[in-house]
């Protein structure tokens, strides 16, 4: 390891970052997607700085197989785009640059600025400012490929090897500024086999009400992340533990309580362990989610009387906040049907004779409206 100093405003040293060789992190050039190494060069031969930073950095450390690889650099969106051709600038809170290749999304960040002014998060900055606006410290480590060391500037190379969370940002602002933190960091715990710090937790518990605020694109987008890892099962454990399931899916949070919805996650976890699922269908990461109510109590409330349109109501109300797809669900609670050999009926069309004139059945108490149905 080697440690840089720089001499601060009073003439006194203070350590830069620790800079660790490829024998210390593991981390082998060849197990790296070689786009993002070519768009590393690219960018480097273009004058300019350029590291794989984040999650990507993280897993490799700890022998995992990063699913993307994200690319942080101190050139200007503009200037990124005018190197690559499948390139778009994307984002209203932060612009970032999109780069196409081989049917893959790159997704590359300018430094940003430690103290943006209030509502401008396009301040830019250099690598130093910028470590102070990732979140956790695991997710901190810059790796260049030029010199092949990973960069360290918070300490997250040794709390990944202890297998601590630790927010990089005050804990007064680190989840005010975005809730989605509270998930992140129960996420990460069990993605690293690691725990949270007492005080972290604390936080987390006390502060986890704020998730409310988040968008429902935003949370389904979340939850489709958590289901996509290889320990969904502890994730949801975990989050419920730390107060956030109940705001994130109450009704999950209400039914795990007293069916068996981790021996169905768990069954989940292990039919992707065994490569038996097809995780970019939205419909198998829907699943897993809604067995249980539907068995618990879909299935066995006067399932004869209902039909697929009032079973997909029924469970749209107990994913909420999260909205997925609607094929995708219907899908999944097929899926589920025929699984548990229960069949539901669609609604036959009214005949053009029906149209004119007017339904009194359905103005009469306890009697259902087109009673009529096919299998």
């Amino acid at each position: 390891m080697i440690v840089r100093y720089y001499k601060n405003t009073r003439g006194k040293a203070v350590k830069l970052a620790e800079f660790y060789e490829k024998h210390e992190h593991n981390i082998h050039k060849e197990d790296i997607d070689h786009n993002a190494l070519y768009i590393c060069e690219r960018l480097r031969n273009a004058g300019y700085e350029s590291y794989i930073v984040g999650g990507a950095v993280r897993d490799m450390i700890i022998g995992r197989k990063p699913k993307d690889f994200d690319i942080v650099t101190d050139a200007y969106p503009r200037q990124i785009k005018k190197l690559f051709r499948n390139a778009r600038i994307i984002g209203r809170r932060f612009l970032l640059v999109h780069v196409m290749m081989g049917g893959t999304i790159y997704e590359i960040s300018t430094f940003r600025a430690a103290n943006s002014v209030a509502g401008d998060n396009n301040c830019f900055g250099t690598i130093r400012e910028d470590v102070w606006r990732r979140d956790f410290s695991i997710n901190a480590l810059y790796y260049s490929p030029k010199t092949e060391q990973v960069v360290d500037f918070v300490g997250g190379f040794r709390d990944l090897l202890k297998r601590i969370v630790r927010p990089v940002i005050p804990l007064r602002k680190i989840f005010l500024e975005d809730p989605v933190r509270l998930i992140r960091a129960a996420k990460f715990s069990v993605m690293i086999g690691g725990d949270i710090p007492l005080l972290l937790k604390l936080f987390i518990v006390f502060n986890a009400h704020r998730i409310v605020t988040v968008s429902s694109s935003r949370l389904t987008e979340e939850i489709f992340k958590i289901m996509k890892m290889d320990s969904t099962t502890e994730v949801f454990r975990k989050l419920a533990r730390l107060n956030i399931l109940r705001y994130i899916l109450p009704g999950v949070y209400e039914i795990q309580k007293k069916s068996l919805f981790y021996d169905t996650m768990e069954k989940f976890d292990q039919a992707k362990e065994e490569n038996r699922l097809e995780l970019s269908k939205v419909s198998t990461l829907l699943e897993p989610l809604i067995t249980d109510y539907l068995e618990a109590v879909v299935f066995y409330d006067d399932v004869a009387n209902q039909t697929i349109g009032e079973v997909m109501d029924q469970v749209k109300t107990f994913l909420r906040p999260i909205i997925p797809p609607n094929a995708a669900l219907l899908e999944a609670i097929k899926s589920v049907m025929s699984k548990e050999g229960f069949k539901l009926r669609y609604r036959r069309p009214k005949k053009k004779a029906d149209l004119r004139q007017p339904d009194v059945s359905a103005r009469q108490p306890g009697v259902r409206s087109g009673s009529q149905s096919q299998d």
